[in-house]
């Protein structure tokens, strides 16, 4: 998770190994799944009625059999994809 705050996305208040990263956007969403999926990192998208639009999200699964260099690969595509639709970060405050 810890990856996942560093690179801005708002993952709530997850303590789960099901980690939300909010979209926002439904579109932006279902598009965000497809590519990862072309790039090989398997998300599920979360979007409406499931919940209200503004609260779209995909869920990414970590397992304790990942390795960190898989995890690491899929932060870095998913930040890739993020980029690429504009998905809103938070503001990170650096030290």
């Amino acid at each position: 998770m810890d990856a996942f705050k560093k690179a801005g996305f708002d993952i709530g208040l997850s303590e789960s190994p099901i980690i939300p990263i909010f979209v926002r956007d439904n579109e932006k969403t279902f598009l965000m799944a497809k590519m990862l999926m072309d790039e090989g990192i398997f998300v599920n998208p979360v979007v409406s009625p499931a919940v209200s639009s503004d609260s779209s999200m995909i869920r990414f699964s970590l397992m304790a059999t990942h390795s960190f260099k898989q995890i690491d690969y899929a932060v870095e595509k998913i930040k890739k994809v993020s980029y690429k639709l504009k998905v809103p970060l938070l503001k990170v405050k650096r030290a």
